[in-house]
């Protein structure tokens, strides 16, 4: 399967190691959702240019939802593709593929994540800061 027509402004690298591999010879399902964990952490380091001090202030995730299309293997080239597509007042949707250097679809994601304050433990209003970066990366009005 190709990937559908979303542009991203954002994407990673991912090495893969041999401990990401089960017995049938494919990248453990739970390994792939780490590959999506990095693909967030490297788009968020991207937008504040990693001076988001994560103890003050943080986004978690919510809600996820993986599709499992192909299998990933060691000899594989992959990327994680990151795209915030809204922003409300205190959550944020997010869309994330993988692709090989054949831009083949191995897996996708949608999350959503919440503005959170790790001092209180409660949601947070997402800042108008984030708003604005990352409108800038998605070059779009979120």
């Amino acid at each position: 399967m190709k990937t559908e027509n979303i542009h991203f402004n954002h994407s990673d690298n991912i090495q893969i190691r041999f401990n990401d591999m089960d017995g049938l010879g494919h990248a453990n399902n739970s390994t792939i959702q780490e590959y999506f964990d990095l693909g967030r952490l490297g788009y968020f380091n991207k937008v504040f240019k990693n001076e988001v001090n994560w103890k003050e202030f943080g986004a978690i995730v919510a809600s996820i939802k993986t599709d499992f299309l192909a299998p990933v293997f060691l000899s594989d080239k992959l990327r994680v593709k990151t795209k915030v597509l809204y922003i409300g007042d205190k959550s944020m949707k997010l869309i994330q593929h993988i692709v090989d250097d054949k831009n083949i679809l191995k897996a996708t994601c949608s999350s959503v994540m919440v503005g959170f304050d790790p001092k209180t433990q409660s949601s947070l209003l997402i800042p108008d800061e984030w708003r604005r970066k990352i409108s800038d990366l998605e070059q779009s009005d979120l």
